[in-house]
């Protein structure tokens, strides 16, 4: 397909010319489909949140799981600083095991999580074994411990989750 462009005479598939009003139209197409959201942390983070709990209970996907309301948990901890989940259970279990907070959290409470994500130097074995639906509750309720810390509120899929909790897992 050459140039039709009755003004210049080109042989071109494409002239200069003719190629520039297709990208200025290309442009203003992308501009036109493409949406610009405003987002808080914590709005991304409920929406991590609330798909976490989606792939939990409707496919079993616990790994993602775990990353989603890991980074979720994370974020709205830090919202909260030192009231967060995380911190108070290191506190209570650092006193009660008679282990340094950052022993705990590097090999209890974050390790499932950070071995998924990281892999830094390749120290890490390459597979372990890990309770992934037990490690996916865990990620969440901290979550939506937090949230709960944070504004009171819950994200639209934690009464889902609460309910497939005390309906499986009355133990807890």
């Amino acid at each position: 397909m050459f140039c039709k462009n009755k003004e210049m005479t080109c042989n071109f598939p494409v002239c200069i010319s003719c190629g520039l009003v297709i990208l200025r139209h290309f442009r203003h197409l992308v501009l036109i489909l493409t949406m610009i959201y405003s987002i808080s942390k914590i709005e991304a983070a409920v929406e991590q949140l609330d798909w976490a709990i989606r792939l939990f209970l409707d496919h079993e996907a616990y790994i993602p799981a775990i990353t989603l309301a890991g980074a979720a948990e994370e974020i709205i901890g830090e919202a909260v600083k030192e009231k967060s989940a995380h911190n108070k259970l290191k506190e209570r279990l650092s006193e009660k095991l008679e282990m340094p907070n950052k022993k705990l959290s590097d090999e209890h409470l974050n390790f499932a999580k950070n071995w998924l994500k990281h892999w830094k130097d390749q120290k890490d074995p390459e597979v372990i074994e890990l309770k992934l639906e037990y490690e996916a509750m865990q990620y969440m309720f901290r979550c939506i411990t937090n949230l709960a810390i944070y504004d009171q509120s819950a994200s639209s899929e934690t009464p889902r989750f609460m309910a497939w909790v005390e309906a499986n897992k009355r133990e807890l």
